[in-house]
């Protein structure tokens, strides 16, 4: 609940920070939008009366009954971009700048008057803020409501002049103004405000444990740290949680990998059990009918003797390949490896079983010619020699034939053990190189065979860092061990 709480603090910390800074920025807009305009339009307005004013006085300094009299007064309207008319004191009027006569010009033309259009015209109150000279006023027409700035003087001549200009082309000038200006402002505060608002969905993505956005470049001030900061911080958990997900990838293996050495241990255990059980139950029970004096025939306590014998063999020779199994697993013997001739150690095999093949009807074949030198464990590769032989003599079947050969496999040569007869189950094919595994399932005591071999020959090789293999083909079934050439390969995979 505390991490809740905390998690929801913070997110309304943040909105809470960016709802101030919006509504700040917000009546900021306003206030800008609300004052500028007006003083913009004050500040257009007094540069209008100065335009007016000048060109007031440009038309007092031109003389009339000259010949370029109107001329004169045509080119102040045409250079100051003005209307304007002149009246004389009875009223009516002697010249408007939209023509070169009273006749033919009006400054309104559709009023009908050739009077002064001024009195057409009545005060505006729009505007009223802009305009504080008292011969600057702002009036609207009757006829149009159209308004004008207008500027009364009277001429050194004693006539009255009046100056207009649109009040419509200043507030456009204003409303191009304020809008340019909202622009500049509005890309102003999203030039400041974006780098925020893109830290802001980063860290949000960082809080979903997304981490491939990555803050830009804003800069070296405050804003551009706090980004940068950022950056190190979304590195900084990525790669711890990337380590975490290793540890606990690596925790769930090992608590995998104990799972199965207890699941072994135990296994383990109950093979031993099972596999001492029945030699001690006969001993014991041929032992107890000894002491008792079961029979006086000698013939009988010999045959009673022979089996407690061939029963204590059996567990002996299942003790030293647990303890030879023990041994290859725990590495507590020195790895010293030394070069020999591993052909002449299979044919001393071969010789120490032919009474076993003869037994038999097996044809054992050495298809290795010659002398052929490696670099392992002596004892060690003729137990895996052994073990693959003897293997073979149980299983062969069929033309009963044993076969063994030799490859150059690079830094390595690779034996092969075949013998004729019926092929590996699929299912039994990664099983048979565990303890006390036997594919046949017949646990036949008679054959001394406990399923230790192929374990121990999985662990010789794997001291060994050699591969081993057994695969079925056509006619029977192969058993293969690698073994190097030379002692530099130890050295090679100590290396890696």
């Amino acid at each position: 609940m505390k991490k809740n709480y905390s998690k929801f603090r913070f997110r309304r910390i943040r909105l809470k920070l960016f709802a101030m800074i919006l509504a700040v920025m917000i009546l900021f807009t306003i206030l800008i939008s609300v004052f500028s305009k007006p003083a913009l339009f004050m500040v257009l307005s007094l540069r209008t009366h100065h335009t007016l004013t000048t060109a007031a006085e440009e038309i007092d300094s031109c003389i009339p009954g000259t010949a370029t009299y109107y001329f004169e007064l045509f080119s102040v309207a045409q250079n100051n971009n003005i209307e304007f008319e002149i009246i004389d004191s009875s009223g009516m009027l002697v010249y408007t700048s939209q023509g070169d006569s009273a006749e033919s010009s009006n400054h309104f033309p559709f009023s009908g008057s050739s009077g002064s259009q001024y009195s057409n015209t009545v005060a505006s109150d729009s505007y009223s803020y802009a305009v504080k000279q008292s011969n600057f006023e702002i009036r609207q027409k009757i006829a149009t409501n159209a308004e004008y700035f207008v500027l009364t003087q009277t001429l050194e001549n004693g006539e009255t002049l009046y100056i207009y200009s649109s009040v419509a082309d200043i507030a456009n000038i204003v409303e191009i103004a304020d809008s340019v200006f909202s622009f500049i402002f509005y890309f102003l505060v999203s030039k400041f405000t974006k780098p925020l608002v893109e830290m802001n969905d980063i860290t949000k993505d960082m809080a979903a444990l997304n981490f491939e956005r990555r803050c830009g470049n804003y800069g070296k001030d405050e804003i551009g740290e706090l980004g940068e900061s950022i950056n190190i911080l979304s590195d900084t958990l990525d790669e711890t949680l990337l380590d975490l997900k290793d540890k606990n990838k690596q925790l769930e293996k090992d608590i995998e990998r104990r799972h199965a050495l207890d699941n072994a241990r135990r296994s383990f255990i109950n093979n031993v059990s099972h596999e001492l059980k029945t030699p001690i139950a006969i001993i014991s029970g041929y032992a107890e009918g000894l002491c008792e004096g079961i029979s006086n025939d000698p013939e009988v306590i010999k045959d009673y003797c022979t089996i407690i014998q061939d029963e204590t063999r059996k567990m002996n020779s299942l003790v030293v390949e647990l303890l030879e199994l023990s041994k290859l697993e725990s590495k507590s013997q020195p790895f010293v490896p030394v070069c020999f001739d591993i052909n002449e150690k299979i044919n001393s095999i071969i010789n120490h079983l032919s009474l076993e093949f003869e037994k038999n009807g097996i044809t054992c074949k050495n298809n290795i010619d010659g002398t052929l030198e490696c670099f392992a464990q002596e004892d060690k590769i003729e137990i895996v020699l052994k073990n693959y032989i003897t293997n073979a003599v149980s299983h062969c079947a069929g033309e009963k034939i044993i076969e063994i050969s030799a490859e150059d496999v690079g830094e390595k040569y690779k034996i092969s053990v075949f013998n004729t007869g019926d092929h590996i189950a699929e299912s039994d094919m990664t099983e048979i190189w565990d303890s006390f595994y036997r594919a046949d399932k017949s646990h036949a005591r008679s054959e001394n065979r406990f399923g230790l071999g192929l374990s121990i020959v999985k662990s010789i090789m794997t001291n060994h860092n050699c591969s081993y293999s057994a695969t079925n083909i056509d006619g029977g079934v192969v058993f293969t061990f690698e073994v190097p050439k030379e002692s530099d390969y130890y050295d090679q995979k100590t290396e890696n």
